[in-house]
């Protein structure tokens, strides 16, 4: 089918790249009271990392799985997609009960004193999406976007899309007022009522751009400029104190900033650069050439994500005051975290590599 294959070509390896460069980055905000967080967490504005994530994940399963949508098996897009949806589900359920047994055998701090005190009540809510532990909240929030995806990408197909995107915006507008929906994480850390409007937008970009790809307009010059000098303005008003704008930072309010509810400021600001990154890809794509690790942490995101939230367990046991150590001794401990990190991925690159050559020669 034509249209099934338009939904599965080939691995757009920026989207990889920017993923895999996210993972590092969460890894270091992860890992709290220190400096280095200075430089990593919204360094370009007032998106993280994570909303980076997400909606990298979002276009990613709308550009992958659109084209099930034509088929004539109505169901076969619910099968292809819940599949992955139980694959991310089963990391969550084993990192959970792997964090468990850490935490009842090792000093994590009062961060996660529920585990320790009630084990089974961690087990229990991670097995219905909810998060009582930190840095639990994301996956069962990812798995829960990934069992409605489906159903909106048909709503897309039918041509709903107004529908889809006012219902979205309803919910999202009514967690910025404190009218949350309930949604897993079913916690504050992440509102998965707001966060879903970053979800489902994504989700029909990688839709359409499996469909119906938008055209790059000619002769945009004058309009790259405007949406660089918005970007470093956003960017400039993040770091207002480097800049001596606090008084206009203070200006703003806090909820249009708010990362847990994705602010508007936050939703503005990440999708300026899309914007940007759209019309100006080339300097994204050379340096996607260069990075073949960071590609590669891309396309197996989601068992680095599992990796990555045990390792902040591991780190967080082996240096529970780690804001007490120096500047030197800070930054030993997070670049060595975020070496445990990209190690296993350069690794297998490398051995990989080396199969290859030894083949190649053989068969010279």
């Amino acid at each position: 089918m034509e249209l099934e294959k338009s939904g599965q070509d080939s691995r757009d390896f920026t989207i990889d790249f920017v993923r895999g460069i996210c993972l590092p980055l969460m890894m270091v905000d992860q890992l709290r009271n220190h400096w280095l967080s200075l430089f990593t967490y919204r360094p370009l504005g007032f998106f993280c990392a994570a909303a980076v994530f997400v909606f990298l994940s979002g276009f990613s399963v709308g550009k992958f799985f659109s084209g099930y949508t034509a088929d004539r098996d109505l169901f076969l897009v619910y099968r292809k997609v819940w599949q992955r949806a139980l694959r991310i589900y089963g990391l969550h359920l084993g990192v959970t009960a792997m964090i468990v047994a850490l935490a009842v055998n090792a000093p994590f701090g009062r961060e996660i004193e529920v585990a320790v005190a009630q084990p089974w009540r961690v087990l229990l809510d991670s097995v219905l999406l909810h998060s009582s532990a930190p840095m639990l909240e994301f996956l069962p929030m990812y798995v829960f976007f990934l069992l409605l995806s489906p159903w909106l990408l048909r709503r897309f197909q039918a041509g709903q899309v107004n529908g889809i995107f006012g219902i979205s915006f309803l919910i999202w507008a009514g967690a910025q007022a404190g009218y949350s929906l309930p949604m897993p994480p079913f916690t504050r850390v992440l509102d998965g009522a707001a966060w879903q409007l970053l979800f489902v937008s994504a989700l029909y970009l990688g839709f359409r751009r499996a469909r119906q790809p938008l055209e790059r307009p000619q002769g945009t010059k004058g309009l790259n400029l405007g949406l660089f000098g918005f970007m470093l303005a956003m960017a400039m008003l993040r770091h207002a104190e480097v800049f001596g704008l606090g008084a206009l930072a203070e200006a703003v309010p806090a909820w249009w900033i708010e990362r847990s509810t994705l602010g508007p400021l936050v939703l503005l600001n990440l999708y300026l650069w899309v914007a940007f990154l759209w019309l100006v890809p080339e300097p994204l794509v050379r340096m996607a050439r260069q990075g073949r690790v960071f590609v590669a942490m891309g396309q197996y995101a989601f068992p680095l994500v599992t990796w990555q939230i045990l390792l902040f367990y591991v780190f967080m046991s082996w240096f529970p005051h780690l804001s007490g150590f120096s500047i030197l001794g800070q930054a030993l401990v997070v670049c060595f975290a975020v070496l445990c990190l990209v190690l296993p991925v350069s690794l297998f690159l490398t051995s990989n590599r080396s199969i290859r050559q030894l083949s190649s020669s053989r068969q010279a």
